[in-house]
């Protein structure tokens, strides 16, 4: 943790502190939620190149669904790069923390842009070698047809993973009626 980070961090509880009641327990729930913001390492800047590197692994791949459909995936996510990866971004806006996602693709490898894809954020700070599973919500699209769905890193407002050189998993799925 650096000075800077530290300092931000004392006045931080210091001042939640004070509107708590300075241990009257009137606001002991704003004290907690302080100390569990300040503990958590929270991305200010995009990752190095050589963090964009990891396996995603998903046991049951859909094979077919039904259009709109839409399922809970559970994907093991192994960080095989040297760097921490950040499970929170940037207070304001969130920017810069790693999250799991999909994109749908037709059968003529055109990215599906108006589709109501969610993401799922990682359960906390990856540390190179850790493996998690995360669980995505995935919507199938809306019209049946032959699709490829993939399943990616991103870390916002930088880059999706498979465009600096990791491999995202592609999985064929019928969307039948």
């Amino acid at each position: 943790m650096n000075k800077q980070r530290i300092s931000c961090t004392i006045v931080l509880l210091s001042a939640l502190t004070a509107m708590a009641g300075c241990g009257g327990g009137r606001n002991e729930q704003a004290t907690k939620s302080a100390e569990k913001i300040a503990a958590e390492g929270r991305a200010e800047a995009p990752m190095p190149a050589n963090a964009f590197k990891a396996s995603l692994t998903l046991p049951e791949p859909p094979a077919t669904l039904q259009p709109g459909q839409k399922i809970q995936l559970r994907v093991k996510v192994k960080n095989l790069s040297d760097v921490t990866w950040p499970a929170h971004g940037r207070a304001a806006d969130g920017f810069f923390q790693v999250n799991l996602g999909d994109n749908w693709y037709t059968d003529q490898n055109q990215r599906i842009e108006k589709h109501p894809y969610v993401r799922s954020g990682l359960p906390h700070d990856l540390k190179p070698g850790e493996e998690v599973e995360v669980p995505l919500q995935v919507t199938a699209p809306p019209n049946p047809g032959d699709y490829t769905l993939q399943i990616d890193l991103v870390q916002e407002m930088v880059a999706w993973f498979s465009e600096k050189g990791s491999t995202a998993p592609k999985f064929k799925v019928k969307v039948g009626s």
